[in-house]
């Protein structure tokens, strides 16, 4: 293909993507959808060796979002995850496992019954976080809550995934593989720990200062993609190493600057890397729908179920628990990155993504109205009776 065409595609497909995602934004789109909607429409206008020109930042962008949900998980805030484990319990045994087992009896292997499970289970955290500011609902009492599970979830979805590598490469559940998996982990977290307490606090004033260069960017860029691949190459997961890096990164003056610096390229490769999960998937449903229709139902109603039970374990009012019960609803991010690992989860994922993020983004909206309505309802009755 002429070089020149191919610049002219690329180009005009991320100003497509910028058009796509502000006018969408505008009726509760959220943007991870429109990239997905993008990344499979352009499967018909776009040839694939005219990506070539994105590839890194394909592979930037899954390493440069986990480092960016690292930024907002310091080890004094994932320490509050402790204050919600039961809710966030409830969260988890009612959204992993019945889906894991659905997906057995439907006939997965158990790697790909466990990939399906995880990508069911957890909800979107940009998309619920940009609802709940979009709404302006961070000052309600759901908002804690959910803010507490999500971490919850982010956090077992990473181990999930750094799990599942190793798991992936020799293809069956190995015991041992899982025990040196685990212990790989728990080699990082002391490493990690100690990183935290003697060396950040040591190097802290020198990255004050250098992060006041312009040119600080490289070091950033170069140093983040590192740690990712060096975990690859260990035989974990790249997005476990982002997330530590990011927790390491000290609050204040360098959190600011390293924002600062890496905003745009973190939009624009995380734009990217969506874009080409969908484009790279293929436009099929899977052989029988039955599963993936089972399954989507399922993983709606048990995500409703488990919020309502969360919160009224949070002690919340009932109108709260009505609105927080219809408000968790979206999948996003760490369901595609699960996703990512076995085409076969692709074909009954990538459906379920769009229905419940596009489905959840209208619920929470309307969220309010209904438990006004619900909760209404049942005064009014009470009082007849």
């Amino acid at each position: 293909m002429d070089h020149s065409l191919i610049f002219l595609k690329v180009n005009l497909l991320l100003i497509l993507m910028f058009f796509a995602s502000y006018f969408l934004r505008k009726i509760s789109i959220p943007p991870i959808v429109t990239f997905l909607i993008i990344g499979f429409t352009a499967q018909f206008w776009i040839e694939k060796e005219g990506t070539e020109l994105l590839q890194i930042f394909k592979e930037a962008g899954i390493i440069l979002l986990f480092f960016f949900i690292g930024l907002e998980y310091s080890l004094e805030r994932l320490k509050n995850v402790f204050r919600i484990w039961k809710p966030a319990l409830v969260d988890l045994i009612i959204n992993f496992f019945p889906v894991f087992f659905l997906a057995k009896a439907f006939g997965f292997s158990t790697i790909t019954s466990l990939l399906i499970a995880g990508a069911f289970y957890p909800s979107s955290t940009s998309i619920v976080a940009k609802l709940l500011m979009d709404f302006r609902r961070l000052a309600l009492p759901e908002a804690e809550l959910l803010i507490g599970i999500l971490i919850f979830e982010d956090l077992f979805s990473i181990l999930l995934i750094s799990a599942m590598v190793p798991l992936k490469q020799i293809g069956s559940v190995d015991p041992s593989a899982l025990l040196i998996s685990i212990a790989k982990l728990l080699i990082v977290l002391v490493i990690f720990l100690f990183l935290h307490r003697f060396v950040v606090p040591k190097v802290r004033g020198f990255l004050e200062r250098a992060s006041e260069d312009e040119g600080f960017i490289f070091f950033l860029v170069g140093f983040i993609l590192l740690i990712g691949f060096t975990f690859r190459i260990g035989g974990l997961s790249e997005v476990l190493g982002a997330f530590l890096a990011g927790v390491l990164v000290p609050e204040g003056r360098v959190m600011h600057n390293v924002e600062r610096h890496l905003s745009a390229f973190k939009e624009l490769s995380i734009g990217v890397f969506f874009f080409f999960f969908a484009f790279e998937s293929e436009l099929s449903l899977p052989g029988s729908i039955l599963p993936l229709v089972v399954l989507a139902v399922a993983g709606i109603l048990l995500k409703v179920a488990s919020t309502y039970i969360a919160a009224r374990l949070y002690g919340m009012k009932r109108k709260s628990v009505v609105r927080t019960s219809l408000s968790f609803i979206p999948r996003g991010e760490f369901s595609v990155i699960i996703s990512s690992f076995d085409p076969v989860v692709r074909a009954i994922t990538i459906p379920f993504i769009f229905f419940s993020a596009i489905l959840g983004s209208f619920s929470f909206a309307f969220a309010p109205r209904v438990a006004d309505a619900l909760v209404g309802k049942k005064k009014v009755h009470h009082k007849e009776s």
